[in-house]
């Protein structure tokens, strides 16, 4: 598939290309141009704009501080609960996000899918990217309260870009095999909708691991339960990665379940691939 000469209909800038640009460096230039429209599309006739970026998380961070903080006085490690909380409910917040705009990233560019033959594959891509495009902004939210905490930030901040890559590499081979089986399948939609809810409450953003650990040992099967629901979430280890750099100042602790979620989300990426591919034939028609 090649040329995106059709693609200024659909609000897509044409940039003149160099003389000798190959076919990697127009789909790169296709692509920016792609991220560049998904984050403009989803702040268009906003008053606020950017700003929803910063106030969904503060929000949902006061609400949960309130509720777990002061009503049901969960101890939150590190001292501070507004920091524990953002630390892994905006990478959370990256990850749902990118979820549920690249299952609907192919049939909501449904015009452009029938009209225009390009690599289909960078419209979920392109969606992802706005995903940690909005994240990056988010981060901004944590200095205040990390300034107000008194949490330095030291050498361990470094393991950070690669939790952001297990997460954007999760969400990407979840996304791939969402975006195209949702073409199919429309009711994916509202199933992923619903499964990042759950999920969600599955991974300890909210609340702290160790509580978890303490509330179901020895509890027999559903202690058992609880704790492989919680060790096999890949999402688990990340945030758990996120909460130690941010809150503590410190490596990452569980470097096994760092492993496993890296293996996970390279599979993942494996699969996603795989199913997209086999999928994306009768794109045109299904659309």
């Amino acid at each position: 598939m090649a040329s995106t000469e059709l693609l200024p209909e659909r609000g897509l800038q044409k940039r003149p290309r160099a003389p000798h640009a190959g076919p990697i460096a127009g789909r790169l230039e296709l692509l920016f141009e792609l991220v560049r429209r998904d984050v403009k599309q989803r702040y268009r006739g906003s008053v606020l704009g950017v700003a929803w970026t910063l106030l969904n998380p503060l929000i949902f961070m006061l609400v949960y501080s309130l509720v777990f903080g002061k009503f049901l006085r969960v101890q939150y490690p590190g001292g501070s609960a507004t920091v524990f909380i953002l630390s892994g409910l905006l990478a959370w917040t990256f990850f749902s996000q990118a979820l549920v705009m690249a299952t609907n990233s192919i049939v909501a560019n449904a015009a452009l899918v029938r009209k225009v033959a390009f690599p289909w594959m960078l419209l979920t891509v392109s969606s992802v990217i706005a995903a940690l495009v909005n994240y990056a902004i988010s981060l901004l939210l944590l200095i205040p309260f990390m300034l107000l905490s008194h949490k330095g930030v030291g050498p361990p901040i470094l393991a950070a870009p690669f939790l952001v890559l297990v997460t954007f590499a999760l969400a990407l081979g979840f996304g791939l095999m969402l975006a195209a089986g949702n073409v199919y399948l429309r009711d994916l939609t509202y199933l992923v909708n619903l499964g990042t809810l759950i999920w969600f409450y599955i991974t300890p953003i909210i609340y702290p691991f160790t509580l978890v650990q303490s509330k179901f040992s020895g509890h027999g099967l559903e202690g058992e339960l609880a704790h492989i629901v919680l060790y096999i979430n890949p999402m688990t280890w990340v945030v758990l990665g996120f909460q130690d750099v941010l809150v503590f100042d410190r490596w990452p602790q569980h470097w096994h379940g760092l492993g496993y979620s890296f293996v996970f989300s390279m599979a993942s990426i494996w699969l996603g691939l795989w199913v997209f591919r086999r999928l994306r034939r009768r794109f045109a028609e299904e659309v």
